[in-house]
């Protein structure tokens, strides 16, 4: 396995190697796969926007069962941006949560979720994963034959048995990646 230089992926590999030796294999994948559902979430740049997908409440059942039992996907969770934070307005529930005031990147987040999809494959090579790519459709265009799938940034690609072409462009912003300040609401 090569050796992965990010914080974050530090503690995916932690998680992958099982270094501290504290969770089952069945266990791994199941942090991995809850991690993977976060993760992709904050890779959509609407959803990254919303205050609901940027928390998990650490009493929810399904993050006590699932990622509680790997202390790697806790601190993986708080390299790619997650605090702890105790909520007072809310009867001092604690919750994992990243801030509004914080920007996600979300290609950043989009290439995780390549690494979680990865990591799960490792960790339960039978795993049944949906498809984590962008939404794809039948092309409405000629005969039926082609397929369509959206780019992150909006732009339609068509694929044909003899060709790939693009449906509608984005004006080029010399941007490398997508990313933006999230907004209070």
């Amino acid at each position: 396995l090569p050796a992965m230089s990010s914080p974050a992926g530090l503690h995916l590999q932690d998680l992958i190697l099982d270094t501290k030796a504290t969770a089952s294999k069945e266990q791994k994948a199941e942090a991995l796969k809850l991690l993977r559902v976060v993760v992709k979430n904050l890779g959509d740049p609407t959803k990254s926007q919303d205050p609901k997908y940027r928390q998990l409440r650490l009493s929810n059942k399904k993050v006590e069962e699932k990622l509680l039992p790997c202390p790697s996907a806790v601190a993986y969770m708080k390299a790619i941006g997650f605090d702890e934070v105790t909520d007072e307005t809310d009867g001092g529930a604690r919750y994992l949560r990243i801030g509004m005031e914080k920007e996600i990147n979300v290609a950043h987040m989009q290439a995780s979720l390549v690494e979680l999809t990865n990591a799960i494959k490792l960790v339960d090579p039978d795993a049944k994963l949906p498809a984590s790519g962008p939404p794809s459709r039948k092309s409405s265009f000629g005969d039926g034959s082609g397929e369509e799938k959206k780019t992150p940034e909006g732009i339609v690609i068509r694929l044909s048995d003899s060709a790939v072409s693009t449906a509608s462009s984005v004006a080029s912003s010399g941007s490398t990646g997508v990313t933006g300040k999230m907004s209070e609401k």
